[in-house]
């Protein structure tokens, strides 16, 4: 399904959505957009800081502008991660950032309290930033790009706000269940690390906080990604079990709009690398 025929079925959802969410909250208050300086960023790129309207906390992202009628990229940094890693780590920004440039999509990468996995706060803090681009900056269909943590974090949001998102194109994941019950389960530093991060940052882990974590869940809620969705796994993922994203893909099979590409004997970040159109979100071949 192209982006433009998912965007005219749900335009009407989504400004019902918009009109209903949460009445009366608080939301982020931007404090400024200052162009960002650095070889790595291109000219014209911004950094929105703001105020989160949970609890004051003050967070970051990063735009660069493009064709308004294009849509916009949400990119959503790997674990441990910030939302300058598009631009500043070297073989993402030389694959991911040159197809956006050379797209004239609009870019904002967004930092969302680190590693947070779409916790609920920084749920919040993601709507508050789509709607500041939707009313500000002039952006209209969001895609969401994510690998790794972000991915996890791209599914996680698409669950929960399926009518406000046209695309997810998640590298190296699964369910988010299912990544922190290996995680937690292995002996792997960095994987221990990420369970700490998460946890603290959900106030406990899945069996203490049932209802929010299953209501990030891909495999709980399968029926609400009807967005064109594509699903990259590396064979031989070390950190991601590729049975976990298999169970994805099974969930997924009957979703018309849903593409899962596994690449033979690939490893983590083999799954960064596969070609998708950023408008069509189909792979070329």
């Amino acid at each position: 399904m192209a982006i433009e025929k998912w965007s005219e079925q749900m335009i009407r959802k989504r400004t019902a959505a918009d009109e209903s969410a949460s009445p009366g909250r608080k939301r982020i208050a931007v404090t400024s957009a200052t162009l960002q300086r650095g070889a790595e960023y291109p000219a014209g790129t911004l950094r929105i800081t703001y105020v989160s309207g949970v609890d004051g906390a003050e967070d970051w992202a990063l735009f660069l502008p493009g064709d308004g009628r294009q849509t916009t990229i949400v990119y959503l940094h790997g674990s441990f991660a910030s939302a300058d890693q598009i631009f500043t780590r070297k073989d993402i920004r030389q694959f991911w950032l040159a197809k956006i440039i050379e797209g004239r999509h609009p870019l904002l990468s967004v930092n969302l309290r680190g590693t947070s996995y779409m916790s609920p706060a920084a749920t919040e803090d993601m709507t508050d930033l789509l709607d500041y681009c939707r009313g500000e900056l002039g952006c209209d269909r969001f895609v969401l790009l994510g690998g790794s943590g972000g991915a996890s974090s791209a599914m996680a949001y698409a669950v929960l706000h399926p009518d406000r998102i046209h695309g997810v194109i998640a590298m190296g994941a699964c369910d988010i269940l299912g990544r922190l019950e290996f995680a937690r389960n292995s002996g792997q530093p960095v994987l221990q690390k990420l369970v700490a991060a998460v946890f603290a940052a959900y106030g406990g882990a899945p069996e203490d906080k049932p209802d929010l974590y299953r209501a990030r869940s891909v495999l709980a809620h399968p029926e609400k990604l009807t967005m064109p969705f594509v699903l990259t796994m590396g064979e031989d993922d070390r950190l991601i079990p590729v049975a976990e994203a298999r169970k994805v893909a099974r969930a997924m099979k009957e979703t018309r709009s849903f593409v899962y590409h596994e690449i033979p004997h690939g490893d983590h970040d083999a799954a960064l690398w596969v070609d998708v159109d950023l408008e069509t979100l189909q792979i070329r071949q």
